[in-house]
């Protein structure tokens, strides 16, 4: 039987897989149709199930930073649903949303620290977290200073790799105490 911590991260996991999938449909050619918008609802309605999970993933490493990192993400989230009421003019959306990604990237570098703390995911992907949070941090203060830098192409394998070793790892985690 599964453990809430191996049910966490294969909901994680799952819920990344299904983002990412959808992400890459929908964001290379975004437009303000019904499927973009029910697509990135979709997306938005995900990051929530993916915060709750790390929390519970997490908790266990230290369960006032996992909340305080669960939290990042579900204010993310809030700033992405207004990014997407705003979504039938795309230069209010990606406004909003360009600057909601600076709350994402400080959740990432909140949720790399949290898995090179804890003692039963491996350091490096910790590392990998952080350095992808890099990239939309850099991003974001770029796009306050007027420069579009897109380091963030080049940084956010570490998320792939966290959802890859969720799904293949994830349901053998054990804790001991």
């Amino acid at each position: 039987m599964k453990t809430n911590i191996q049910k966490a991260s294969l909901t994680a996991g799952f819920s990344l897989l299904i983002m990412t999938v959808l992400a890459f449909m929908i964001f290379p050619s975004l437009q303000a149709t019904t499927l973009s918008i029910i697509g990135i609802a979709i997306i938005i309605i995900l990051d929530v199930i993916v915060a709750i999970s790390l929390y519970i993933l997490l908790k266990p490493a230290n369960s006032n930073f996992s909340f305080l990192t669960a939290l990042f993400r579900i204010v993310y989230a809030i700033i992405f649903t207004v990014a997407l009421i705003k979504m039938p003019d795309l230069n209010t959306f990606n406004y909003i949303w360009q600057r909601g990604l600076l709350v994402f990237g400080f959740h990432l570098l909140l949720l790399g620290v949290l898995i090179y703390k804890s003692t039963y995911i491996p350091k490096w992907l910790g590392i990998l977290v952080i350095i992808a949070s890099a990239g939309y941090i850099v991003d974001s203060l770029g796009v306050y200073f007027g420069y579009s830098l897109q380091i963030g192409m080049f940084t956010f394998i570490g998320e792939l790799i966290l959802m890859l070793w969720l799904l293949i790892k994830g349901n053998k985690i054990q804790i001991s105490n």
